[in-house]
């Protein structure tokens, strides 16, 4: 296993969570493992160039609209 010596540290940690997007109140409400969920999900829906995928709209989106 082949990994960073680098030590991810609690500044770190907050510096990610506001890179997507999460406020101080909202990391106050969640854990941690909620909080990486949120920053795995943000990563996922992001495409490598920088730009969010693209879903089809559904009935519910347009109602909701």
């Amino acid at each position: 296993m082949s990994g960073s010596d680098e030590v991810f540290s609690e500044e770190s940690f907050y510096y990610v969570c506001k890179q997507v997007g999460l406020t101080a109140d909202e990391m106050d409400d969640m854990n941690i493992g909620q909080c990486l969920d949120y920053i795995q999900e943000y990563i996922d829906n992001n495409s490598e160039d920088g730009k969010q995928k693209t879903i089809k709209a559904s009935q519910n989106d347009f109602d909701a609209f």
